[in-house]
């Protein structure tokens, strides 16, 4: 979770209250992440987002 809160504070540092920009610079950088950082943050985001499997996953 760190990674994704350090870099939607960077997007918005970078780029204000645009969402559009801040989603495709976080998105940006999630693909320069190695194949198991990828992965990693993926089960996190996943786990997050499957609370009593209500919700999609993200990703």
């Amino acid at each position: 979770m760190a990674t994704i809160i350090a870099l939607c504070a960077e997007g918005a540092r970078r780029f204000g209250d645009d969402p559009r920009a801040i989603a495709s610079f976080v998105e940006n950088e999630i693909a320069r992440l190695s194949e198991r950082e990828q992965r990693q943050l993926k089960e996190q985001l996943t786990l997050l987002t499957d609370v009593g499997g209500s919700q999609k996953p993200i990703m």
